[in-house]
């Protein structure tokens, strides 16, 4: 069994400027656009077998004997070029999680695996 663990790139920068900004309206639509995106990708998990553990705020965590980090970043970024996500793949959620820094600490919107070391999916 493989975990990923998929999260919004820089959705905290997008909520903080519509507070720098003062700008109510686009703090709502940060958060419209955030809900739907994550809905959208849930249902898509669920509709390719995989087991949802979580999904919430700009993140979902599920799990599958096989996650196709490819076909999962291409659904993704055929939804909209605003709103972007990385994907960490591990054999538990602590190794997601790690693989899922590990591709945040190289570029954003991209997957990254860890299995004994780092293998990152552009």
């Amino acid at each position: 069994m493989k975990f990923a663990y998929i999260d919004g790139d820089d959705i905290g920068l997008k909520i903080e400027r519509s507070f720098m900004n003062n700008d109510e309206i686009s703090l709502g639509k940060v958060n419209d656009d955030v809900k739907s995106i994550v809905e959208q990708i849930t249902r898509y998990l669920t509709e390719n077998d995989y087991k949802i553990i979580f999904s919430g705020a700009d993140g979902i965590i599920c799990k599958n004997d096989d996650i196709e980090i490819r076909d999962i970043l291409g659904f993704i970024r055929s939804l909209n070029s605003y709103l972007e996500f990385s994907i960490g793949v591990g054999t538990c959620l602590r190794d997601s999680y790690l693989a899922l820094r590990y591709a945040k600490a190289n570029g954003k919107n991209m997957g990254a695996v860890f299995m004994k070391r780092f293998e990152l999916v552009k």
